[in-house]
């Protein structure tokens, strides 16, 4: 399997220099694993690394992005609406959007996702189009995830699971 521009062009930089590089000139792209899991099932905690590349064009609904706020706490997340100079962001397993913040605190682009061997494209039509479809299921997954935990919370008082 060859490898793509962005997994050949890769260094190890921390969020910090890479944000600074960004700013003053051009950068190359950052591999990065997430702490969380808010962007389950796409992205794993801890097991799954995401490329994030300079952000170069202007955000669309659907984009996965590496932001920061509030300032010092970088997150990965999908724009989930975007207004003049703000940007509201959701997380794929979360069940409400991110406040609305400035443009200005979206540092990059996530545009692979890599899990072992598979590579999983982020910033395509395609990626995007499928990441609005999930956005748009968001009342479903509030109702999903609500009735899992409440099942989840009468086991656990019922002892049947820890």
């Amino acid at each position: 399997m060859t490898a793509t521009p962005y997994q050949r062009e890769t260094r190890r930089l921390s969020v910090a220099q890479w944000r600074e590089l960004s700013r003053t000139g051009p950068a190359p792209p950052m591999r990065i694993p997430l702490e969380g899991d808010s962007m389950r099932p796409l992205i794993r905690r801890g097991r799954d690394r995401v490329t994030i590349v300079p952000l170069e064009r202007a955000l669309r609904r659907g984009d996965v992005v590496l932001f920061e706020c509030p300032p010092g706490r970088c997150v990965v997340h999908r724009v989930y609406r975007l207004a003049p100079g703000r940007v509201q962001t959701l997380g794929d397993y979360c069940r409400n959007p991110d406040p609305w913040m400035p443009e200005r605190c979206v540092m990059g682009l996530a545009v692979l996702a890599e899990r072992g061997r598979l590579r999983i494209p982020l910033d395509g039509r395609t990626a995007r189009a499928l990441g609005r479809i999930w956005m748009a299921l968001l009342p479903v997954r509030k109702l999903y995830l609500s009735v899992r935990h409440a099942v989840g919370y009468s086991l656990r008082k019922l002892g049947l699971r820890r």
